[in-house]
């Protein structure tokens, strides 16, 4: 439906500086220098959380400001289970992940 997948990218409205900030950082794009399709842009603005930026630290907050027994959010993944047998998987952030297991993961800047 139209207003389900306008409500998934109006997102983008609440963080157009911090997004401008992300892709010159990280992607190298000046976005008032270069135009990109649009979606490119959402393709590349929904994968920022992925890489240390202002955009992983607003989803980390949000994330960290929410209930425990809401669904994890796009920058979340789930861990292996742990040694104890019980097969439940444990959920972390990729900044916990990346903190925990430095080294592990590692993010290069686009070009």
């Amino acid at each position: 439906m139209v207003a389900d997948r306008a409500e998934e990218l109006l997102w983008v409205l609440d963080h157009l500086d911090d997004l401008d900030a992300d892709f010159l950082a990280i992607y190298g794009i000046d976005l008032e220098q270069v135009e990109i399709s649009a979606r490119r842009y959402f393709a590349l603005a929904y994968r920022l959380t992925a890489y240390t930026g202002v955009m992983a630290a607003v989803a980390e907050e949000e994330r960290e400001d929410r209930p425990a027994s809401t669904a994890p959010t796009r920058t979340s993944t789930t861990a292996a289970p742990t040694g104890s047998g019980t097969g439940e998987a444990t959920e972390v952030s990729l900044t916990q992940f990346r903190a925990q297991f430095p080294g592990l993961v590692s993010v290069t800047q686009g070009g």
